[in-house]
């Protein structure tokens, strides 16, 4: 069972620091949007990371699992993270397969 955390322990991924390991704890987006978000993986529970910033802000690109995503800022702004560097479920080299990505 996943607890949530509250609305104000939670930051927005447009607002996430580069590098950081986050979990993903919702998705507010709606309709079409937030269909495509849950069929790329970003899906509450997944764990990701924020490569880069665009130079002026503007798309964001994120590394899921393997493979890397780029969403606008507007998108960003609808999935709320919270850090993950503590997560029970989860240590740095022991995710499936023996490997994690974070660190690699």
């Amino acid at each position: 069972m996943m607890h949530e955390r509250p609305e104000s322990e939670t930051l927005l991924l447009s607002e996430a620091r580069i590098g950081v390991p986050y979990r993903v704890v919702r998705i507010s987006a709606q309709g079409v949007i937030r269909q495509r978000m849950l069929d790329m993986g970003l899906v509450p529970g997944v764990r990701l990371m924020v490569v880069r910033f665009a130079p002026l802000g503007d798309p964001i690109e994120i590394r899921i699992n393997r493979f890397f995503m780029s969403l606008r800022k507007e998108e960003a702004g609808h999935i709320h993270i919270e850090p993950a560097g503590h997560c029970h479920a989860h240590h740095r080299g022991h995710g499936r397969f023996g490997r994690f990505f974070y660190g690699r």
